[in-house]
């Protein structure tokens, strides 16, 4: 790694910032999330074939006829037949793509391993609608994750075609979907073939009105960068055992998307996210099958009903809300958050100066026995981010760090944000222990409030499980941000002096272990 020590800055502000602790109470808990539970609608199925569809040959590059073929998750009105008139064009439409399983007795059948999310979804009013992609699946390499979004666009087409035709089951299903609202989903290599959807429907003009991308462990063969109005989601196990080199985490920071979401999920593994599919090279996860269901049916069902306009659910939920209790008591679950507004302090892409933040205002430490700006994108380092952060060991409590702050508005961005990781690799870090900080906020005058990072979040370390897959004898260790949001209601609550409308630094105290290293990363004002 390369060691740019970070400037000195003012001593008088290390020395404000080097004050007592105060202690800040955590946000009481809200209603769970709606997709935790099934909806208001019943739900029915419909097993359909639009005969064969064209999309290229990943070794030839020569067309390649498919047998186009899924199943329709839809709400009904109990009976499966017609729907209730007031559902007339108000259902969204999701097309959800499967992973590469590929064996005789499954890949004509794969399709049907997320029906549980499907149906999820179709109880909150998302008519969802999964597609079979075995044949190209049978290809193997190269990935073939191109073709896979031709067929995500020629079913969410050939859907909203189709099902117009007379006579076409399930009476009334056409006039219900409202074809403005499109969603695509998707595991493994069908998560980055909903990504790959995605871009070619931009290439294309966007003739398809794709609202949200929701990926569960999904692969990373052509480096795919999404643009910043396109919400983005991922789900990544620590104990995957098939996409267990990093891909999602490279795949959701290379994304420009301004609302985006990552879940990092302690013990989930790749193939108990779908109905029964066991992978022999990862073995068992260490959270049940049905939790991982569970996890997939708030987080990313949630996330998509959000973004295509079906719940109110708040998007700071899936930073880990309270709403996310029934499920985040259960797993350790890392997030990664970014909402479209914010105001950044220091993201350390845009200013390789050590001694400021991208905003060109200064920043300083103290305490240190290292402190660096690089490259997060180091496996040697068990760093799979692709993106630049900041890095910092010491060897005694009371390591600081700290910068001035732009314009501030409480009432736009009320929230403080920053993320954390630890690295398993150092030296300085206690295997198995938790890290915590001191965040603190400087007014104009002088005044100083402070809280503690662990009654809003955790900086854990990071988990290990031996046994890996196919690539390697062991689960690659990764350091994985998470993202903490305080709100600056905590802060005002530890010092009523404190001026939120006038703040003039910031900073993060290490009181709490004699040594230890922290990666942080995202230091920014949120709503």
């Amino acid at each position: 790694m390369n060691t740019r020590r970070f400037s000195r800055a003012a001593a008088a502000v290390t020395g404000a910032l080097l004050c007592s602790l105060l202690t800040a109470a955590p946000a009481a808990a809200q209603t769970p999330l709606d997709q935790l539970s099934p909806g208001p609608f019943q739900t029915a199925t419909w097993d359909w074939d639009w005969g064969t569809t064209q999309t290229t040959n990943p070794s030839s590059g020569q067309p390649l006829a498919v047998n186009h073929y899924g199943q329709l998750s839809y709400p009904t009105d109990g009976s499966g037949g017609p729907l209730p008139p007031v559902a007339n064009g108000s259902f969204p439409l999701v097309v959800f793509g499967h992973g590469r399983f590929f064996s005789s007795q499954f890949w004509p059948t794969n399709h049907l391993q997320a029906a549980y999310l499907m149906e999820r979804l179709a109880s909150w009013g998302v008519v969802s609608t999964s597609v079979n992609l075995g044949v190209v699946g049978g290809l193997g390499n190269p990935a073939g994750i191109p073709a896979r979004g031709d067929l995500f666009r020629s079913t969410a087409f050939r859907t909203l075609d189709l099902l117009n035709q007379a006579g076409t089951p399930p009476a009334g299903l056409a006039a219900a979907i409202d074809g403005s609202r499109i969603g695509f989903m998707g595991h493994s290599r069908g998560g980055e073939g909903a990504v790959a959807g995605a871009i070619q429907n931009l290439l294309a003009g966007s003739p398809l009105p794709i609202l949200a991308i929701g990926t569960i462990s999904p692969t990373d063969f052509e480096s795919y960068q999404l643009p910043a109005d396109l919400p983005y989601m991922s789900l990544y196990g620590s104990k995957d055992g098939d996409v267990n080199n990093g891909w999602p985490i490279r795949l959701h920071d290379r994304n420009e998307s301004e609302s985006k979401v990552f879940e990092y999920i302690f013990g989930a593994n790749h193939f108990w996210f779908t109905e029964s599919l066991v992978f022999s090279g990862e073995g068992n996860a260490d959270i049940s099958r049905a939790l991982h269901h569970e996890i997939a049916m708030g987080y990313l069902a949630g996330f998509m009903s959000q973004k295509l306009g079906v719940s109110s659910d708040p998007a700071t939920v899936f930073a880990d809300g309270p709403e996310m209790l029934p499920v985040t008591t259960q797993a350790t679950i890392l997030p990664m958050y970014r909402d479209p507004v914010r105001n950044i302090v220091d993201d350390f892409e845009t200013n390789t100066a050590t001694n400021q933040t991208s905003r060109g205002l200064p920043a300083g430490f103290a305490g240190y026995q290292y402190l660096f700006e690089d490259s997060f994108n180091q496996n040697n380092f068990t760093l799979y981010h692709n993106t630049r952060g900041g890095a910092g060991g010491w060897t005694a409590p009371g390591a600081l760090w700290f910068g001035t702050l732009p314009n501030v508005d409480p009432v736009a961005t009320p929230f403080f944000s920053i993320q954390f990781a630890q690295r398993e690799s150092s030296a300085f870090n206690t295997v198995g222990q938790a890290q915590d900080v001191t965040l603190g906020l400087v007014d104009g005058d002088g005044d100083l409030a402070t809280v503690r990072l662990s009654d809003f979040g955790e900086i854990p370390f990071p988990v290990t499980h031996p046994g890996g897959g196919p690539f390697g004898p062991t689960f690659p260790i990764k350091t994985v941000l998470r993202t903490t949001r305080v709100p600056l209601s905590a802060f005002e609550t530890a010092n009523p002096s404190l001026n939120l409308n006038n703040l003039s630094f910031f900073g993060w105290r290490a009181d709490f272990s004699g040594t230890g290293e922290l990666e942080f990363d995202a230091v920014e004002f949120t709503r």
